[in-house]
């Protein structure tokens, strides 16, 4: 589904999975938008029209002009795109961080959105009543996956990478990483866990923690990924 900034379209495209109109999303449901970030100088206008003040610091901070470009479109699409849920300017809405620095909407606390990009593909996930966390990432290499996977990956989800065919390793750890950044995102946690200690290779796509024991694994009642 298209965003229209001042008359302009951009390049933002919901994964339909509920009927009706944007408002209507159900509570059971989560949306995610998926967006190009390489736009137009006009429509990058637009967009960086709509930050507050604070965003438009951060954006000054950046040391590479590109970053810079990336953060401005990347928050003024995420406005657009939560402004069609709330029936409000974009410019109008406010964040509020937790403290380990998750973004929240201060006047509309219900409903929940959480952002990722790598490169210039974003994506932002937006669901009413449930706490949302996604992840993008470019494919990793073969070198980055020997040197962090014991750093980053629990014990099944080494016995279960052990498993996976030589030719598909690499995508399947990368599966991995953006599952496990995608819930600790949601969790609001971030870095602050211990990666290792989380399993999210389950069939099910449910996310496992350790507990006191390295053998002992227990299913976390609220959380799923897809």
């Amino acid at each position: 589904m298209p965003v229209e900034v001042d008359g302009r379209m951009m390049t933002a495209q919901r994964d339909e999975t509920a009927p009706g109109s944007t408002r209507a999303t159900a509570v059971a449901t989560v949306d995610v938008w998926r967006a190009h970030l390489k736009l137009q100088p006009g429509q990058l206008s637009a967009l960086a029209r709509c930050l507050d003040e604070e965003e438009q610091a951060r954006a000054a901070r950046f040391h590479f002009q590109r970053d810079m470009v990336r953060f401005r479109a990347s928050r003024g699409l995420l406005r657009h795109i939560l402004a069609r849920y709330l029936d409000t300017p974009p410019g109008r809405i406010r964040f509020g961080y937790a403290p380990m620095g998750k973004p929240f909407l201060l006047e509309h606390p219900g409903l929940h959105f959480n952002l990722s990009h790598a490169e210039d593909v974003l994506l932002v996930a937006v669901a009413h009543g449930r706490r949302v966390g996604v992840d993008v990432e470019r494919a990793f290499s073969e070198v980055v996956m020997d040197d962090v996977s014991r750093m980053v990956l629990s014990h099944p989800e080494r016995v279960a990478l052990g498993r996976v065919a030589q030719e598909e390793r690499l995508d399947w750890f990368t599966r991995l990483w953006t599952r496990k950044e995608a819930y600790i995102k949601a969790d609001g946690q971030g870095m602050s866990l211990r990666l290792n200690h989380i399993d999210v290779s389950t069939r099910s796509g449910r996310v496992r923690l350790q507990g006191t024991r390295p053998e002992d694994w227990y299913l976390s009642p609220q959380w799923a990924v897809r």
